[in-house]
């Protein structure tokens, strides 16, 4: 398991190191405003929060082990409490460790700063003037698939 963590360390500083020798995309900006310095600190971030999340993974584990080891009926669901709570704090964490990784690997792969936004209006597919789009009610909490036939 450590091997895997310091592959995965190791790369991911590789990856920092490579982007930030290349010269900032941010044109007309200084380096403070640039893709690169928010994906480094994206990239701590989501460090910071997997490194978290090993933490509270490593106390639920203890919880359990003190869970199965308590006498006593309140003592027992305390510890089974607190491992319930640090497993859930795990797992989010973990969540939004990978996903500030991913993101930062994104900004860092992003070429151009002036990339137009999407046209959602249109919809997803646009095939000869009928739209398919999705669309939501956040009232009754649906979504469904909505066809446009523009004219």
């Amino acid at each position: 398991m450590r091997f895997l963590v310091r592959t995965v360390a190791g790369l991911l500083v590789l990856v920092l190191v490579g982007s930030l020798t290349a010269p900032a995309q941010a044109v007309g900006k200084d380096f403070f405003m640039s893709k690169k310095f928010h994906g480094a600190l994206v990239l701590g971030l989501g460090g910071l929060l997997l490194k978290t999340s090993l933490s509270a993974k490593s106390e639920a584990n203890d919880d359990y082990d003190l869970y199965i080891a308590a006498g006593e009926a309140a003592t027992a669901r305390q510890f089974y409490d607190d491992s319930k709570r640090h497993d859930t704090r795990a797992a989010v964490m973990g969540v939004l460790g990978v996903s500030a990784i991913v993101y930062a690997i994104h900004l860092f792969m992003k070429d151009d700063d002036s990339l137009p936004s999407p046209k959602m209006q249109e919809g997803i597919v646009n095939v000869k003037g009928v739209s398919l789009g999705i669309d939501g009610d956040l009232m009754r909490k649906k979504m469904g698939l909505q066809l446009r036939k523009g004219f």
